[in-house]
């Protein structure tokens, strides 16, 4: 195994002036954050919407793929629970994410819900925050991205705790 060094790049904070010297040395481009790590957004201070908004962009290009108006109501409720609402996961297990953000995938979620178009608006029946509880408080099940947002973060509390000997913590 060895380092592709077309494919790296050295990213610095702090030592702007060393930076040409060192990147020669090591033969690779010169980077600046924000960059993409997996997958995952990275930079050195608060990320930004414009970091998050690819994530955005996703579940925008799958809601326009389905014909929301050839689905039944149990079907755009199937379809929400399993793939528009999964779809962060893994982004939100790793970062905080921003709650203009979450407030931005909750309204397509909901347009996408209660069927509206691009042409006509229809008013949705309830407020999102009742939509999105357990079936037992009321709701249809949809998970609040907030809390399963906190809730993933806290996970990584929990597994430092318990595996004290593994190599990342």
């Amino acid at each position: 195994m060895k380092i592709n060094y077309d494919k790296s790049d050295l990213l610095t904070i702090g030592i702007e002036e060393v930076v040409k010297d060192v990147a020669k040395i090591f033969c690779c481009k010169i980077g600046d954050f924000p960059i993409k790590y997996l997958g995952v957004p990275l930079h050195y201070t608060k990320l930004r919407r414009e970091d998050l908004h690819p994530v955005i962009d996703k579940i925008i290009r799958r809601i326009a793929r389905w014909k929301g108006r050839l689905l039944s109501y149990a079907g755009r409720l199937t379809l929400l629970k399993a793939c528009l609402a999964s779809s962060p996961i893994y982004l939100m297990s790793s970062i905080k994410i921003p709650k203009l953000v979450i407030d931005m995938i909750n309204s397509h979620m909901g347009r996408f819900l209660w069927n509206n178009n691009e042409d006509k608006h229809k008013y949705h029946l309830v407020h999102w925050q009742l939509v999105a509880q357990k079936k037992e408080l009321g709701g249809l099940g949809i998970p609040g991205l907030r809390n399963l947002n906190l809730s993933l973060l806290c996970s990584w509390i929990f597994r430092y705790g318990l595996h004290t000997n593994a190599i990342w913590s």
